[in-house]
């Protein structure tokens, strides 16, 4: 859905300066931006865009959770990355492919500023600010990836349902006082099985483990990391 409250628009566009996609931006650049851009929510499991997908458009996420994955070979979805709000995507293929490398789906209800992709590198291209935290961005997300991949090949289910929800941490949970990691969007069993590479009853007994072990608690789908140590298991 296309939001039509124009009002809301300037106040996102305040709200795009304060991050590293576009705060280095003049303001004759933020107004294009701004002119260009989109606001449209998503429902919970509505699919952005599909792997293979003309690569047409840059997103920044206002609210919400979304994830992004391959389909291998066999139709089965691979490499789970998340991204949720205040950030961008897609940085991979930027200046070079013409789709898009992976699929993305709302994880909840998801509220975005859709950007022209022809338009987010012409200003990329001239604000070499801009080109630098893009680069930032894309080394955290390889380097992200190639670590989550590393630590799956384990034949553990413990340890990779321990690693899944570690990622998930890191990727989209919030630091809290007390020194754990919430994860603050519900997340079932089953999408957690996807991620660990696990079928649904080896990842719920698993959890179970780790909640005996005063590792993670998990109410109402939410998780809470409770130590901070990835290799803990």
């Amino acid at each position: 859905m296309i939001m039509k409250d124009k009002s809301a628009y300037q106040r996102y566009a305040d709200n795009l300066r304060t991050h590293p996609e576009f705060g280095p931006l003049d303001d004759a650049d933020i107004q294009k931006v701004i002119s260009a851009m989109k606001i449209k929510t998503y429902h919970r499991g509505q699919i952005l865009f599909d792997q293979g997908d003309s690569r047409d458009n840059f997103y920044y996420l206002i609210d919400g959770v979304v994830k992004s994955f391959h389909w291998d070979e066999d139709g089965e979805e691979q490499l789970y990355l998340y991204v949720r709000q205040n950030k961008a995507f897609p940085y991979i293929g930027l200046f070079d492919d013409a789709d898009y490398a992976y699929t993305v789906e709302s994880m909840t209800e998801v509220k975005l500023a859709e950007i022209p992709m022809n338009l987010y590198e012409e200003v990329l291209r001239n604000t070499p600010e801009l080109m630098v935290n893009a680069i930032r961005e894309m080394s955290r997300i390889i380097n992200m990836a190639e670590t989550q991949l590393q630590k799956m090949v384990t034949t553990s289910a413990k340890c990779r349902v321990w690693n899944a929800i570690w990622f998930l941490g890191q990727q989209i949970g919030d630091d809290q006082e007390d020194g754990s990691i919430l994860i603050p969007y519900p997340m079932t069993l089953v999408e957690l099985s996807k991620v660990s590479g696990t079928t649904r009853e080896t990842t719920s007994a698993m959890v179970q483990q780790l909640v005996k072990e005063n590792k993670v608690r998990y109410n109402r789908k939410y998780f809470k990391i409770l130590v901070r140590d990835e290799t803990s298991t």
